[in-house]
């Protein structure tokens, strides 16, 4: 089933009624309301807007809403739930059912979370085998790395953060949503050492390309049965994976030396032979490439990305 942390949804000015103006920004142009606006950043996202120039009604918000539910993220199943939370404020009122029949979802970002204590190695396999370096980059995330293409437009933008859960709930920015919690230790242990995969979706476009639906209807997302995490990491990714750690240029020549001949040492050693001169000490030459191949051999452990997200 696919879960989402955040979900910006747009629907008509009527599933939103009954608004606290205590609570809510009243934007005037011209002497004229224009809009209403909620928003806050804590104990968990929530934005709401009402409209009027352009007739419609944002929400957006984001898991943890669920409050001791987070671990479950947004999904076709706990949907009504969030929208619960929000009138639970008592801020406004929402007509949930109506919300879910008309709502469209402009934003999203696709999440799973697994469970994985080689973040430091899913980091470095990831920056190591991108599929073209001139299409793809790596950026540094906290706890973690962003995987994103090299794109100007939003529209094929792809942007996927990989990091530690468990350490970004532990920062201060997260103490608010915990004091909150009827359960937050039983929450931070869950999320002890789980990695956090995060898709960014950013444009309707995008939303039904990536999640393969024909319209951006709230049910149709929640429906979906897509893997866009998996379609992403396949396309930035190589599907054999380079798990080689070169520790100097001298490392970084030995082994391109070993992969043009297919990392078989007997094959070298065959190679070396006909390209040296006699009388040359074949063990001796070939004692770096047995020593940089028994090393790499010892040390390398490859992760299976593509396993984790499927």
């Amino acid at each position: 089933m696919i879960t989402f942390d955040r979900l910006k949804l747009i629907c008509s000015l009527d599933v939103v009624e009954n608004i606290n103006e205590r609570d809510f920004q009243t934007i005037v142009m011209d002497g004229d309301i224009t809009s209403y606006k909620y928003h806050q950043d804590t104990p968990f996202y929530l934005l709401i807007r009402k409209d009027f120039i352009h007739s419609e009604c944002v929400i957006e918000f984001t898991g943890k809403i669920l409050s001791d539910r987070y671990p479950e993220l947004i999904n076709r199943d706990n949907i009504r739930y969030c929208i619960e939370q929000i009138n639970r404020l008592g801020i406004c009122e929402i007509d949930t059912e109506r919300l879910l029949q008309t709502a469209k979802v402009a934003k999203c970002d696709v999440t799973k979370d697994v469970t994985s204590t080689e973040i430091k190695e899913i980091i470095t396999q990831t920056k190591q085998n991108l599929t073209n370096y001139d299409k793809w980059e790596v950026e540094k995330y906290p706890n973690g790395i962003c995987l994103r293409n090299k794109v100007t437009t939003d529209r094929y933008k792809k942007r996927v953060c990989i990091y530690d859960k468990g350490k970004e709930l532990k920062q201060q920015t997260n103490s608010s949503f915990l004091l909150s919690l009827h359960q937050s230790q039983t929450l931070l242990d869950y999320f002890q050492n789980k990695v956090r995969f995060e898709l960014n979706i950013g444009t309707m476009v995008q939303i039904k390309r990536l999640l393969k639906i024909d319209d951006n209807s709230l049910i149709e997302v929640l429906n979906s049965t897509a893997n866009p995490l998996l379609s992403v990491i396949d396309e930035a990714l190589k599907k054999h994976t380079d798990s080689r750690q070169h520790t100097d240029f001298k490392d970084y020549v030995n082994s391109l030396i070993l992969a043009d001949n297919h990392n078989d040492l007997a094959e070298l050693e065959a190679k070396i032979r006909a390209l040296t001169p006699k009388g040359t000490v074949i063990k001796r030459k070939m004692q770096p490439y047995r020593d940089y191949f028994n090393r790499q051999t010892a040390t390398s452990h490859q992760i299976d990305i593509r396993g984790l997200v499927s």
